[in-house]
């Protein structure tokens, strides 16, 4: 049966926040949360297609809030590090299941399995990607060796259950996720070595028809553009003239498929109703302009958030923990942000927690500064009575 578990999770929270009598403070992000609700609203009401936009649209709604309530519930590193080990492990452990399970019974072949949280293949490939920078957090941070350990068996099989979708979005997300790793590390050699070996156990499983699928991403043959990802410029293409038909709000709410047919004048040949295939060109062609804008200001945001943060924490051992865990999450940020370049996830709730988990850990941080000049303050005080 369908009981709808996450709405009464949802509502519970709601109930919660107002009993439990949680200040709630309009911030910056909540700004920009509040704008993107209502440029999202007045894009999928003003629609042609607005006979269904307005349905995604209460869906969207819903991420925003959580989002917000995100930014006020979490106040300390024990709530940060609580929330980043639910996030891991729910989704983490059916991920490093599937993962490990075709590792070890067939490896190589192909894992199509969709998540209705994150959609397809593309889309379960790039949250897995997202997933690892947090699993890797926790497991540089807790000292217990089984749990730590455990964290890296997750991890481990995160990752190959992400590649083992045969996603080429996927692929450049972890290779972006490598590429920081080893560019912010302060052991490089050493970071280099743990690299290649994850690669040496996960990349030689992988058959031929991956690479020549990955081999796809820069194909130039004409003949082959129909089946590989060059195909998808002319998606983004008229994406841009979506946007141009209507610069302010775009052609609605999630209506980009809906749209295609009446703007794609190639005469079927990429077949009806098809995805925009980016999240950046998705937002251009269903938000218009202004929407891009708003919605990369977000993304900025939330990344100096975390570079902030681990600028803070630098030279302070007390907050070498924090320091990692939101540059885990600046991590996962950036390489999502490589990954969606070339598949629709501008919509999904995890894209979302993550941004307001970034705001959250520059919160956490300015409130501990805070306490610590009044501390200092008081000690001063003292001294001079």
């Amino acid at each position: 049966m369908s009981i709808r578990l996450s709405l009464f999770v949802g509502i519970f929270l709601l109930i919660s926040t107002v009993i439990t009598g949680i200040k709630l403070r309009f911030t910056l992000f909540a700004g920009l949360l509040l704008l993107a609700a209502i440029h999202s609203f007045l894009s999928a009401a003003l629609s042609n297609y607005s006979y269904f936009t307005l349905s995604y649209w209460v869906d969207f709604l819903k991420i925003i809030v959580v989002s917000y309530l995100i930014t006020m519930i979490i106040k300390s590193e024990k709530d940060f590090k609580f929330a980043l080990i639910v996030i891991s492990l729910s989704l983490g452990l059916e991920g490093a299941k599937q993962g490990w399970a075709r590792l070890i019974t067939s490896p190589g072949s192909v894992n199509t399995n969709s998540q209705p949280f994150l959609g397809d293949n593309n889309g379960v490939a790039v949250g897995m990607i997202m997933l690892v920078p947090l699993l890797f957090a926790l497991y540089q941070t807790t000292e217990r060796k089984l749990i730590k350990y455990g964290f890296l068996f997750v991890a481990i099989g995160v990752i190959y259950r992400a590649l083992s979708t045969y996603s080429r979005g996927g692929f450049l997300a972890f290779i972006a996720m490598c590429l920081i790793y080893w560019l912010r590390s302060v052991h490089k050699i050493r970071t280099l070595f743990v690299l290649v070996l994850i690669a040496a156990l996960l990349l030689p499983t992988l058959p031929q028809a991956f690479w020549d699928r990955m081999n796809t991403i820069t194909v130039s043959d004409a003949e082959e553009r129909e089946t590989s990802a060059a195909s998808r410029l002319y998606y983004w293409e008229l994406a841009y003239e979506m946007a141009q038909s209507s610069p302010m709000f775009g052609v609605g709410h999630m209506a980009y498929s809906a749209a295609y047919n009446s703007f794609d004048h190639t005469g079927g040949r990429y077949g009806p109703s098809r995805a925009v295939h980016s999240s950046w060109f998705g937002i251009l062609a269903e938000w218009g302009f202004p929407g891009l804008v708003l919605f990369i200001c977000i993304y900025i945001y939330s990344i100096i958030s975390c570079a902030k943060v681990r600028k803070w924490c630098k030279n302070n051992p007390e907050r070498k923990s924090f320091a990692i865990y939101s540059s885990s999450i600046e991590t996962s940020l950036i390489s999502a942000g490589v990954g969606i370049t070339f598949l629709t996830f501008q919509y999904l709730e995890m894209l979302w927690h993550f941004f307001a988990l970034a705001i959250v850990s520059n919160q956490i941080i300015r409130s501990q500064q805070a306490q610590d000049i009044i501390e200092y303050e008081h000690e001063i005080n003292d001294e001079v009575v």
